[in-house]
């Protein structure tokens, strides 16, 4: 729960005074914390470490971000080859981190989403 969710508001509160007025801030979360996409269950100390950071995420940008023109992105990896996606994920990290970077480096627009690696909408 701290690794997954606590740290990195933490860290995003210490980095915050050296963003930019229209930057982006992203986190790195999973779809496996959303509640309303939870169908299937499992992994349910995953799921609830991010589903918290996606919780602190809309909490943060409320306080912390609250009038200030920034995007901020609670992001979905995708399903990558690690020793927790397995051999069986579809993305290679590179695909992953490749995605994520051109995402961020597209620009976005203020405001906070949560959305996967390729930009696409995600249910919270």
């Amino acid at each position: 729960m701290y690794t997954n969710a606590v740290a990195p508001i933490r860290i995003a509160r210490r980095l915050l005074p050296l963003l930019n007025d229209g930057g982006t801030l992203a986190f790195v979360s999973s779809q496996k914390g959303s509640v309303a996409e939870n169908v299937s269950g499992g992994i349910e100390l995953y799921r609830a470490s991010k589903a918290a950071l996606n919780s602190l995420t809309r909490s943060f940008v409320s306080t912390d971000i609250r009038d200030r023109p920034i995007a901020v992105l609670t992001m979905h990896p995708g399903w990558v080859r690690t020793d927790m996606g397995g051999p069986k994920a579809p993305l290679s990290v590179a695909e992953s981190v490749a995605g994520i970077a051109d995402v961020i480096e597209a620009g976005q627009a203020p405001g906070h989403r949560f959305i996967d690696y390729q930009g696409a909408e995600l249910a919270w």
